[in-house]
C-alpha cells in the first residue's frame, strides 16, 4: 500500500511538472493576444477620431467673439478662414501635408507597445496617410500604419518568427457639415451682393417691393 501511494504522488508530480508550463503559456498567450487586440483598438479609435476631426472643421482660425455670437461670418474675415473643402478643391494637398503632421506628431504617444527599433537603434515611425477624395460627398481617408515590438520578443525569436508585428487602421469620413454649408451660402450670398448685376437687379425690383411692403401693412 505505501509503495502504491508514493507512486501515486510522484505520478501527480511529473502531471503538475508537464501541465503548469502549459497553463502558463496559455496564460501569457492570452495576455499578449489581449494587449495587441488593445493596441490595434486604439490605433483605430484614433484614426477615426482625425478622419471626423478633419472633416468637421480642420484648419479653422479663430473667430471674432460677434461672429460666434450671431453664427454669421462676415466676408472679410471668412476669406482669412478656410472654406467649406468643396469650394477649395485646389488648397487639399496643402491640408493633407498639414493634417499629416499633426497626425504624426500626436500618434507617437497612441498605445501601449514599444514602436520596432531597427538593426541601428532607431525607432521606426508610423506610416501616416491622409488622402482627400473631391465628390459628393467628398471623403477623407486616414490611414496609420504602425511597427511594434512583439510582447513575447524573446520568444518568437527562439522560435525563429519574426520579433514584430505590424498593426494598420483604416478610417474615412464624409465632408459634410449642415452648418459649414450655410456660412459657404451666407459667404457666396455676400459676393453677389457686391456685384453690379445684384444692384440692378435690386433698382429694377424696388416698385415691387414696395407695393409688397404695402400690401403686407394693410
Amino acid at each position: 500500500m505505501k509503495k502504491f501511494l508514493n507512486s501515486d504522488t510522484g505520478s501527480s508530480t511529473v502531471e503538475c511538472a508537464i501541465l503548469i508550463p502549459v497553463i502558463l503559456a496559455s496564460v501569457l498567450l492570452c495576455v499578449f493576444i489581449f494587449i495587441i487586440l488593445y493596441e490595434k483598438t486604439l490605433l483605430q479609435s484614433y484614426a477615426d477620431e482625425m478622419a471626423m476631426s478633419l472633416a468637421r472643421e480642420w484648419g479653422y482660425k479663430a473667430l471674432p467673439v460677434d461672429e460666434l455670437e450671431s453664427g454669421v461670418y462676415k466676408k472679410e474675415t471668412y476669406e482669412n478662414r478656410e472654406i467649406y473643402w468643396h469650394l477649395k478643391l485646389w488648397e487639399n494637398s496643402q491640408k493633407e501635408l498639414t493634417a499629416f503632421g499633426y497626425i504624426k506628431d500626436n500618434a507617437k504617444s497612441t498605445g501601449i507597445l514599444k514602436p520596432y527599433k531597427d538593426h541601428t537603434g532607431k525607432e521606426e515611425e508610423k506610416e501616416i496617410i491622409v488622402d482627400f477624395r473631391p465628390g459628393i460627398p467628398s471623403v477623407i481617408h486616414i490611414t496609420i500604419t504602425g511597427k511594434y515590438t512583439t510582447p513575447a520578443e524573446p520568444l518568437l525569436k527562439l522560435i525563429g518568427l519574426n520579433d514584430y508585428l505590424i498593426l494598420e487602421a483604416k478610417a474615412k469620413s464624409n465632408v459634410y457639415d449642415t452648418k459649414d454649408m450655410i456660412n459657404t451660402t451666407d459667404y457666396v450670398y455676400q459676393l453677389v451682393r457686391e456685384t453690379e448685376t445684384f444692384k440692378k437687379f435690386t433698382e429694377k425690383i424696388k416698385p415691387l417691393k414696395e407695393k409688397l411692403d404695402d400690401l403686407v401693412k394693410e
